[in-house]
């Protein structure tokens, strides 16, 4: 450990000569040199320069071809069924990691596209299943040897949406199994291949991430668990010439099937509430679950309508030098984070995420107590 703190001292060290130097060299320009023409020109055809290469640097995109080879999960429906269908039209090789392959997303890619697209069981609960699409995956490139592991996007999730004291250990369990432990299984799994083909990892969170919203506190949870987790591979990985990348797709609660078991989850919650908990929030426990089951009816497999979506998205798959966030948002929620952000209390904040959620309230009226 010495060697370490050593060698971060050394660094330390560095920097601030370094920037020390800097700030010396360029106040010396602001005081001195621009009373020469000369430098002033140098200096703003060096500024220019320097911003003009970080542009053009950062925005380069690579082009979508039949040899690179994206595994996406959660293609059953919603957000992977989407990101699945636009990237085999743009022209990569996609591998649909499926928990059910008979499942209507699974119908559907498969009448749209055929054998363009290869289909996987996946199933992010079964280390075996995980094993299981990671060498087919291996055995596809095998042969195929003029093809490659471009990406793996980490897109499967499983969201409960309810108070955190109504969720039961198998709720909250299944989120984060699903969400948190099966990405890092599959990741893990996959990390072989990604070194050999210095491929890039492009891992879906979420908004929720970044501010934990209330009815969504594990989901929440489980986002800003992945979140922290992309930000330390990023620099393992880096050194390997793996890439990895944090994607906020946006909400697309109304366009996918996320939400297609909150009826189930509901009577589940109910029946293990005790006496008093039931007593407690009946009222409440109803209103609220009756307003959100009207996103919870099932929606037949249908490409998401979002251009922004796309966009971000080849970004984030086609950059050269990718950023390590590439973010989705409509205005409200560009607006609505930025006042999260920048509230002057918590109180205030508190007030904004209330208003952004619009769930029903709880009321003194809604105990069933006496």
């Amino acid at each position: 450990m010495g060697n370490v703190f050593s060698s971060a001292g050394h660094c330390i060290l560095e920097m601030f000569i370094a920037v020390s130097s800097g700030a010396v060299g360029v106040g010396y320009l602001l005081v001195k040199g621009f009373q020469n023409n000369f430098f002033r020109n140098v200096f703003a055809a060096s500024l220019t320069t320097t911003c003009l290469i970080y542009v053009f640097y950062n925005d380069e995109l690579d082009k979508p071809t039949k040899d690179k080879v994206v595994f996406i999960t959660g293609c059953d429906s919603g957000l992977g069924f989407s990101i699945a269908q636009h990237l085999c039209e743009e022209g990569f090789t996609v591998i649909a990691g499926l928990l059910n392959l008979n499942s209507d997303g699974a119908i559907e890619l498969r009448k749209i596209f055929g054998n363009k697209i290869r289909y996987v069981h996946l199933d992010l609960t079964d280390i075996s299943s995980i094993n299981v699409a990671v060498d087919s995956t291996v055995q596809y490139l095998d042969e195929n040897k003029d093809y490659k592991l471009w990406a793996l996007i980490n897109n499967s999730g499983v969201m409960v949406f309810a108070e955190f004291e109504w969720q039961t250990e198998r709720l909250i369990r299944q989120q984060v199994e699903v969400n948190l432990l099966g990405t890092l299984n599959l990741t893990r799994a996959f990390c072989p291949l990604l070194r050999r083909y210095k491929g890039r990892v492009i891992t879906v969170t979420s908004h929720c991430a970044q501010a934990c919203l209330p009815g969504l506190s594990v989901y929440g949870a489980t986002k800003a668990a992945l979140s922290s987790w992309n930000d330390g591979i990023r620099l393992e990985l880096k050194k390997y010439g793996v890439k990895v990348i944090n994607f906020i797709p946006g909400s697309f609660i109304a366009q996918s099937n996320i939400m297609m078991s909150h009826q189930n989850n509901c009577n589940e919650m109910y029946q293990n509430l005790t006496q008093e908990q039931q007593m407690f929030y009946k009222n409440y426990f109803v209103k609220y679950n009756s307003y959100l089951n009207q996103l919870s009816k099932p929606k037949s497999p249908k490409k998401i309508d979002d251009f922004g979506l796309y966009e971000e998205l080849e970004k984030a798959i086609l950059h050269v030098s990718p950023k390590a966030k590439y973010i989705n948002e409509p205005l409200n929620y560009k607006l609505y984070h930025l006042l999260f952000k920048w509230s002057p209390t918590s109180y205030i904040r508190d007030l904004f995420i209330v208003r952004f959620m619009q769930v029903p309230a709880f009321e003194k009226s809604d105990k069933n107590i006496k």
